[in-house]
């Protein structure tokens, strides 16, 4: 599973101050992920890329925070449609 570690280090941060606020940002991700149906319980790379990039796109990392939410979007519906990570619920992705 992502840590505000990692993260913190794929945003070249070298101190530990914003750790707080990036795991507040990894949760929302992961909220978000589960509200659309994604089973997040798992390991997953792509699980862990989606944070990254929403973390990315919340601290408008080199000034591209729109084009990091995009792709944080586009891999969020492609873990959603294509089922092998949904749980048993009904999908609630983008069509």
């Amino acid at each position: 599973m992502v840590t505000a570690e990692k993260i913190r280090k794929t945003m070249r941060i070298t101190h530990n101050l914003l750790d707080s606020e990036i795991q507040d940002n990894i949760e929302v991700a992961l909220s978000d992920m589960d509200r659309v149906g994604i089973n997040i319980k798992t390991e997953n790379k792509l699980i862990d890329k989606a944070c990254e990039l929403y973390c990315k796109a919340e601290y408008n990392y080199q000034e591209k925070g729109e084009e990091y939410m995009k792709k944080y979007e586009a891999v969020r519906d492609s873990l959603c449609l294509s089922g092998s990570e949904r749980i048993g619920r009904k999908s609630r992705c983008r069509q």
